[in-house]
């Protein structure tokens, strides 16, 4: 028994040192993680829309049974970039307020920032997040979540101003700051060009089936009674009429085209404001915010998106982009919001000669780079033409922002 005793004791210590060693192995890989991985020490602070928070109609379509988790979109430019400054090596955290759906005017929003620097045209925040869900058929309240949520009737620019404060007393300050905005007001005013556009069609076909009534009725052709059948009848006509179509497509760039100088004066002054308040924060209660500043400028969508014209269809005339004249819009409007971006300090990150080279290569790049030519339907749900880039798209702007502005 004793034997058996002394054997029992000796495992027992060599258990309990073996015990103790591996504490000791683990004691030394954590102090060697800490080593390693500094704490943080500095903020991303990432602003803007649907391409801020790494939306696509395809994961959304994905995750729709699941309330859209925000851990779903997380293969957006700010990701991408967040891994560029090296965060594990340098201590930095993100804070990414991007909101899909937001314009120049939500993401200032309709509060009390609104009214002291935007009154009058004020807008609610982030409708995705206070809105959409309802609308899809989730239960009342339900929101579809942000990746940092700010809540309530705050907006995006007023929750930005609270943390330029709270981590800089907290010893995390905010170092570099993005933002992309603008293509919502863009796609609004495109929006409302198109339903306009499609009144004056129907108010011209209308007017063209009254006459045809009218002749019919005088020659004797039909009779009052056969009038509702054979306003149906013409109706259906004048719908599969691709000279309506065309019509209304020329008046909807017509309309685009004369509202375009006051739409880009009108982003291009909001984008000022946002940039004013952030740079001039301690007047909003804050704290003035004199780090790295990046403007992610927009691409078209629109573009050539299937096919380039030729040199000699060029020269007669024929366009090929899905909104004729957008791209010669887009570069406009980023011209001037380079200079609106660097008036204040800032560094111009301009996506569309990569998206839109304006040559042979476009319709290749965008159809690999953005979900325009998506066919493909998930959970009932199409997921295209949709503008917001594939996963390789949110990559190229990722590289244009570092090749831009380090």
């Amino acid at each position: 028994m004793s034997a058996k005793n002394g054997s029992a004791v000796k495992r027992s210590r060599l258990i309990g040192c073996a015990v103790a060693a591996m504490f000791a192995l683990s004691a030394l890989f954590a102090a060697g993680a800490n080593a390693v991985l500094p704490p943080v020490s500095q903020t991303y602070l990432a602003l803007g829309d649907s391409l801020a928070f790494g939306y696509s109609s395809e994961l959304f379509n994905t995750n729709l049974p699941l309330g859209e988790p925000a851990a779903a979109f997380e293969h957006g430019y700010v990701n991408n970039y967040y891994t560029h400054l090296k965060p594990r090596g340098n201590g930095v955290q993100l804070q990414n307020l991007g909101c899909p759906g937001e314009t120049t005017d939500s993401l200032i929003g309709n509060g009390p920032l609104g009214s002291a620097v935007d009154p009058g045209t004020g807008e609610a925040p982030c409708a995705y997040h206070n809105v959409t869900a309802e609308k899809l058929g989730f239960p009342a309240g339900f929101k579809f979540p942000l990746h940092n949520e700010y809540g309530g009737s705050k907006s995006q620019l007023e929750r930005a101003l609270e943390l330029l404060a709270v981590d800089a007393l907290s010893g995390k300050p905010v170092t570099t700051l993005s933002l992309n905005i603008g293509a919502n007001d863009q796609l609004h005013a495109v929006a409302k060009c198109e339903a306009q556009a499609k009144a004056e069609v129907e108010v011209i076909v209308g007017k063209r089936i009254e006459q045809k009534i009218g002749e019919k009725l005088g020659k004797g052709e039909i009779t009052p009674e056969e009038i509702p059948a054979t306003v149906a009848k013409l109706s259906a006509e004048e719908a599969a009429n691709p000279a309506n179509k065309k019509l209304g497509e020329k008046l909807g760039n017509e309309c685009v085209a004369k509202a375009a100088t006051a739409l880009g004066e009108y982003i291009g002054t909001r984008i000022g404001t946002i940039l004013y308040v952030l740079r001039k924060g301690a007047e909003f209660g804050s704290i003035n915010y004199t780090g790295k500043v990046i403007f992610v400028g927009a691409y078209n969508p629109y573009g050539n998106l299937y096919a380039f014209p030729t040199r000699k269809e060029q020269t007669e005339g024929v366009i090929d982009e899905v909104l004729p004249g957008s791209n010669f819009l887009v570069s406009q409007f980023n011209q001037g919001f380079k200079g609106v971006v660097e008036t204040f300090g800032g560094c111009f990150a301009d996506t569309k000669p990569k998206f839109n080279p304006q040559n042979s290569l476009e319709p290749a790049r965008l159809q690999k780079y953005t979900n325009m030519a998506n066919t493909g339907i998930t959970n009932g749900q199409k997921d295209g033409p949709d503008i917001h880039p594939t996963p390789t798209g949110y990559k190229i702007m990722n590289n244009v922002m570092v090749v831009a502005c380090g």
